[in-house]
C-alpha cells in the first residue's frame, strides 16, 4: 500500500498538455531541409571539402531523426499523461460507486 499517495488527475492532465505542447514546439523544428543546407554549402566548401559535406549531411540526417525521436516521445508522453489520468478519474468513480452501494444496502447502519 502507498501510504500517503494521492493522484492528482487534473495535474496530471495539465503535464500532458505541455507534454504535447513540447511535441509540437519539437516538430516545428523538423521541417529543416538538410539537403538544401548542404547544396548551399557545397559551393563554399568546393572538392577540397566534399568529405567534410559528405559528413556534415551524414551528422545532420541523424540529427534530424533524433529530433524526430524526440518529439514523438513527448507526444507519448502526453497521451499517457491524458491516458492516467482518465484511469484514475474512472476508477475513482467506480469506487464512488461500489461504496454508494454498499452504504445503500446497509442502509442506516452505514
Amino acid at each position: 500500500m502507498l501510504d500517503g499517495f494521492r493522484a492528482a488527475p487534473d495535474e496530471i492532465r495539465a503535464y500532458g498538455d505541455i507534454a504535447a505542447g513540447a511535441a509540437a514546439h519539437i516538430a516545428a523544428t523538423e521541417g529543416l531541409d538538410v539537403a538544401a543546407n548542404v547544396a548551399a554549402l557545397a559551393p563554399v566548401f568546393g572538392v577540397i571539402g566534399a568529405d567534410f559535406l559528405a559528413t556534415y549531411a551524414t551528422t545532420q540526417a541523424t540529427h534530424a531523426g533524433s529530433v524526430a525521436a524526440l518529439a514523438h516521445s513527448y507526444a507519448g508522453t502526453g497521451s499517457v499523461a491524458h491516458a492516467i489520468a482518465a484511469a484514475y478519474d474512472s476508477a475513482d468513480r467506480n469506487i464512488s460507486t461500489v461504496l454508494g452501494a454498499a452504504q445503500t444496502a446497509l442502509g442506516e447502519n452505514a
